[in-house]
């Protein structure tokens, strides 16, 4: 008897594979699988790539020119600020100088006001001493003049004077006595003690000194208060 075997169905849709054979892909695997591009979306891509990178050029283009603005405008606030130090510098400088022209010139003036009054001073003095030889009795004449004109009329006077003032006295006396067109109540007393050229005047109720000395006692007094104001 022949043994017992098992028929099994054979698969008529199964498909076999040679070994050197490449399998053919599934409908599924297909699906599966991404399209090539194209020609025109490889442009597109390239395009914008392009653009991508004329976008970087340019932000990179922007960013160096605020990079430099920044810095040109930093050296431009430093060049102002060392430009108004400068010149604060120069202004100091100009005041000094200013200052110390300024002092130069105070004392040449003082110099000159003071050399101004020696000379001054000389010239009233020899003045005075001219004045003097040539008119010796002048002080006393106008020193009269004042008296007159403020004591009452006919007020005796005493004038005491140098011996060697007595013929300018008595000429002066009669000038004023032909001015006043009546005789004056005037005496003169030679008094050896008293300068020439001066004389002191008196009356009753007071009296006046002609003193030449006094008077140039009080030109220098003024004098000096006038230098020392102008040397300060």
């Amino acid at each position: 008897m022949h043994s017992r075997s098992t028929i099994q169905p054979f698969g008529f849709e199964r498909v076999f594979f040679h070994p050197t054979e490449a399998p053919v892909s599934s409908p599924a695997a297909d699906e599966d699988k991404q399209p090539e591009a194209t020609a025109e979306e490889l442009r597109e891509q390239v395009e914008d790539l392009e653009a991508r990178i004329a976008r970087m050029q340019t932000d990179h283009f922007a960013e160096i020119a605020r990079v430099r603005a920044e810095g040109f405008e930093a050296g431009l606030t430093q060049a102002r600020s060392e430009r108004g130090e400068a010149l604060l510098a120069a202004t100091d400088a100009l005041h000094a100088a200013l200052d110390a022209i300024g002092e130069h010139f105070d004392a040449v003036a003082r110099t000159m006001v003071s050399e101004a009054g020696a000379v001054a001073l000389q010239a009233a003095e020899m003045l005075a001493g001219h004045a003097i030889d040539m008119a010796p009795a002048r002080a006393i004449d106008e020193a009269l003049d004042r008296v007159l004109e403020q004591v009452a009329r006919g007020t005796p006077l005493v004038v005491r004077a140098h011996p060697d003032m007595h013929n300018d006295l008595a000429a002066l006396i009669e000038a004023h006595e032909a001015k006043a067109g009546r005789p004056l109540a005037i005496s003169v007393i030679e008094d050896p003690t008293v300068p020439i050229a001066d004389a002191r005047i008196e009356w009753y109720a007071g009296g006046l000194n002609v003193d030449a000395q006094a008077r140039r006692t009080a030109v220098m007094t003024e004098l000096a208060g006038v230098l020392g104001r102008a040397g300060g």
